[in-house]
């Protein structure tokens, strides 16, 4: 195809799609087993600080899943914690703005927030795709699990989960976890996307999500990959990184920490097949997920407008000058090319 650039309407942002530049699937898949030695669980075993018997060293969980009643036990399936290098703290206690001078009047908060690690397993050898669905299941009720409890404190506004794979994508342990920051700020790309999700519904009187969903599951299937009875997963319209794969709701839902068990479980089985695609596709590459649902506050419930969804993207490539620079970023993989490719990786059934 031509090179094109296309608008990404929820982000508000242009991307520049030029296959000139790119590469076939085959080479992602040797360039990534190169860099990054296959498994990253491979050359890392086990014990470390995540592993089961080391709960006095992690401190006290502020949440868990186990078949017995004793908190800190190492009997745990999933764990939080509150991370043992914070970016923010629940410490402080007056979030009232200070500044120096004009120019920057108002621009100091203190570093209020939540900062926790979800241990996704205690295995240290396993990684998500490697887990049952079950058990991906319990990773995403102890997101709900925390996002709820955030929701009772009215000085919290924003919460981010995500998960970094890789030393590239920002990963410091190598045992499988995620993590969950929560503020009292609101966020650039939360107020973006927020801003662009209203105006468009004011504009068409539809949930701009619920028409990516109709559109790439009726009108346009190019850039769907994989469905199951309640989500879809598809490569977005302007990716900002090669093989980017949102995996959204089919039915409109602002907040995925109220979404039901037989929804988890259907999210759990295709997060799971996604990321298993990509480990056998591209020599398991580092990647970051993010989980892109409403504002804390019971006022966001229910919103008609926004449409929460994850956003999983592999790092199969660099950004440059010119990405850090305009905010405009270089995708060397046509959306439709890389979820064709992804749509037709085989893999074994676990």
């Amino acid at each position: 195809m031509a090179s094109e650039l296309r608008h990404d309407q929820l982000r508000q942002r242009w991307i520049t799609i030029s296959d000139k530049r790119g590469k076939r699937p085959s080479d992602f898949e040797r360039m990534s087993s190169q860099r990054f030695g296959g498994s990253p669980e491979a050359t890392n075993r086990g014990p470390c600080a995540f592993c089961p018997g080391f709960e006095l060293v992690n401190g006290h969980e502020t949440f868990a899943i186990r078949d017995g009643d004793q908190a800190d036990a190492p009997d745990w399936r999933v764990r939080v914690i509150v991370n043992k290098y914070p970016a923010v703290s629940m410490d402080y206690g007056d979030l009232q703005p200070t500044g120096e001078g004009a120019v920057f009047d108002e621009c100091r908060l203190p570093g209020f927030g939540s900062h926790e690690v979800v241990i996704e397993t205690p295995s240290h050898d396993l990684n998500i795709p490697e887990l049952p669905a079950s058990h991906v299941a319990e990773v995403l009720k102890a997101y709900q699990a925390r996002i709820n409890w955030f929701q009772n404190d009215p000085r919290l506004k924003f919460c981010q989960v995500f998960k970094n794979r890789g030393n590239r994508a920002g990963a410091s342990m190598t045992h499988s976890h995620s993590q969950l920051i929560a503020l009292p700020v609101i966020t650039h790309n939360k107020i973006t996307e927020l801003d662009s999700a209203q105006e468009y519904y004011n504009d068409h009187k539809r949930c701009m999500m619920c028409d990516v969903v109709e559109h790439d599951t009726q009108s346009v299937r190019s850039r769907l990959i994989d469905e199951n009875e309640f989500f879809i997963t598809i490569a977005p319209f302007a990716p900002s990184f090669p093989y980017e794969t949102w995996l959204v709701p089919k039915f409109h839902s602002s907040n995925f920490e109220s979404i039901g068990e037989d929804e988890i479980q259907a999210m759990a089985k295709l997060l799971k097949l996604t990321l298993r695609k990509m480990d056998l596709a591209f020599g398991y590459p580092p990647y970051n997920y993010t989980l892109q649902t409403a504002l804390l506050g019971k006022e966001h419930f229910n919103s008609s407008h926004y449409h929460w969804y994850l956003d999983i993207a592999p790092h199969l490539a660099t950004p440059g000058g010119f990405e850090m620079g305009s905010g405009c970023y270089i995708n060397c993989m046509p959306p439709e090319k890389g979820a064709e490719f992804l749509r037709n990786v085989e893999i074994e059934p676990q």
